[in-house]
């Protein structure tokens, strides 16, 4: 997004973002765009872990960059583009056991998606993600990422290219998926330019079934380059689908000449073009989805983001929010940002009261308080705690990004909406807690809200085991709550449940009626003491 500024002084206005390229705050791919851009330093969620560096290996003979990129088209491959079915949707987890998908690269994969699998990041977009972060982080083009994807429940057809098949029926199959013979060309070298075959899954292809043997596709297995396809048209490739003594195994040799290696020719031409090329058809791999699904625009880093990590009844009279706010900035420029926020209150004070609506973020200091994506992308915090009168309380706020050597600002009012905040229904997480698999869930709720009778109930993601694959699942269950103190003009509600297990990555929302607060961490409350307001 480019943002335009000026110079305060100049112009005595403040400049708005254009609200067509605006990110409106809060969004349901909030917690997507988080695992594709904090990959390090001060707020991070490091999915990049698991593929740095890029010769990372769960053993000797395995490449888990590699595996990702597999898993992902080994799920997708299925796909019917008349009939609308299969696709990325994840149905691999079910698919572990068929010949067409041996090896360990599938439940490898899930085993480290897992750890970030939640109620809105979806099996099937983890996949997706694995794959821009695989190909992003070891030399490879940056892949846009669109979400959305929604799991199977079930495995799906049989379907999978498989070495010893012949060269029609590999080119009915990727046309069956919507693919025609350059794609599948284009695909099979960008997916083949890491990793190998592996002994221990094909010895009739490696000739070789030791454990630890693999025989990689190009000499340079760790980075995504061009060099698969340079080895290839030089004739000193050692890729094992080209020059297997077997020829009926020769799948790769056979795909890369079907269309007189006019594909193969331009994905060696030179970087740029091979990585343009493996960014389209890598894109459209992972974007071919069910029919059902409607994906989103590809995910872009957020200008400017709110994090509300508290907003809380203090006290009878006071209400506090805490919270950080996310800047996308550039070296030049990231100490010499100034972060206001503006509030609006809920209710006018009462005459003659002074209301100070005027809040300043501080930058963190920890690790600088920066944090950064595999694309260049930084990041720079700032954060911010506040009480406010509850009888006046808040309804939105802005925030004013100010350049401290020039003065220019600019303006961020999430679209022409501000970034709103709804204290119907307040989270208090200081009374909140879990003793063994016993939750206790405290809601402040407005008295008013209350009085009318809504209901008030905490939404609770329960995570379960699924029979036939090791990526759990989440069964939505109520917790009714129950009316107890009134402080000031709010009523505590109680909602009381047990959460077998571990509850990392599982979240509830607190609704009564028509207002919710959404997407609250459970893991918080682990082994916690309940304590008293």
């Amino acid at each position: 997004m480019k943002v335009s500024t000026l110079a305060a002084a100049q112009v005595g206005l403040l400049n708005m973002l254009p609200a067509a390229a605006e990110y409106v705050w809060p969004s349901k791919y909030d917690a997507m765009e988080d695992l594709l851009v904090l990959q390090s330093g001060y707020i991070r969620h490091g999915f990049f872990d698991g593929v740095e560096p890029c010769t990372r290996s769960p053993s000797p003979e395995r490449q888990t960059a590699a595996e990702w990129i597999r898993t992902a088209f080994h799920d997708m491959a299925t796909h019917d583009k008349a009939s609308g079915t299969g696709g990325l949707d994840a149905s691999i987890q079910f698919e572990t056991n068929r010949a067409e998908n041996a090896g360990d690269a599938f439940n490898g994969t899930f085993g480290f998606t897992n750890g970030y699998y939640s109620v809105r990041t979806s099996a099937a977009d983890l996949i997706a993600l694995a794959t821009v972060i695989a190909v992003g982080n070891c030399g490879g083009p940056k892949i846009p990422l669109r979400v959305g994807r929604v799991d199977a429940t079930e495995g799906g057809v049989l379907g999978v290219p498989e070495p010893q098949q012949d060269l029609d029926t590999h080119k009915r199959m990727f046309a069956k998926a919507g693919f025609n013979t350059e794609d599948m060309i284009a695909m099979v070298a960008c997916g083949h330019t890491m990793g190998g075959v592996h002994g221990k899954t094909f010895p009739e292809i490696t000739e070789n079934a030791n454990e630890t043997n693999v025989v990689h596709f190009d000499s340079t297995e760790a980075t995504f380059d061009r060099t698969v396809a340079t080895e290839y048209l030089d004739g000193t490739t050692q890729n094992p689908l080209v020059v297997a003594h077997n020829d009926t195994l020769n799948s790769d040799k056979r795909i890369f000449a079907a269309d007189n290696n006019v594909t193969m020719k331009a994905l060696a031409s030179d970087k740029k073009t091979f990585q343009s090329m493996c960014s389209d058809i890598l894109a459209r791999m992972i974007d071919t989805v069910p029919s059902t699904v409607t994906l989103s625009e590809p995910l872009e880093p957020t200008p400017l983001k709110p994090y509300i990590t508290s907003f809380a009844l203090t006290n009878a009279t006071h209400i506090t929010v805490t919270g950080r706010i996310r800047l996308l900035t550039t070296q030049e420029r990231v100490d010499d940002e100034r972060v206001t926020l503006t509030y609006a209150p809920r209710s006018e004070p009462a005459a003659n009261a002074t209301l100070d609506t005027t809040i300043v973020a501080n930058p963190a200091t920890f690790v600088l308080g920066q944090s950064y994506g595999i694309f260049g992308e930084l990041f720079k915090w700032h954060e911010f705690s506040f009480a406010m009168p509850a009888s006046t309380s808040i309804k939105n706020f802005n925030v004013t990004v100010s350049r401290i050597s020039t003065g220019e600002q600019t303006h961020y009012d999430n679209a022409g909406h501000g970034y709103v905040l709804d204290d119907t229904v307040l989270y208090q997480d200081a009374q909140s807690c879990r003793v063994n698999t016993d939750t206790t869930i405290v809601a402040a709720v407005r008295k008013s809200v209350v009085d009318a009778g809504t209901p008030v109930v905490a939404k609770v993601a329960r995570k379960y085991n699924k029979q036939g694959t090791m990526v759990p699942a989440f069964a939505m269950e109520e917790w009714n709550g129950e009316v107890g103190e009134v402080v000031g003009d709010y009523v505590f509600v109680t909602m009381k449940g047990t959460q077998e297990g571990v509850s990392f990555n599982t979240h509830f929302d607190l609704v009564a009626g028509e207002h919710t607060n959404e997407y609250l961490p459970m893991n918080v409350m682990d082994t916690r003491k309940c304590a008293a307001f």
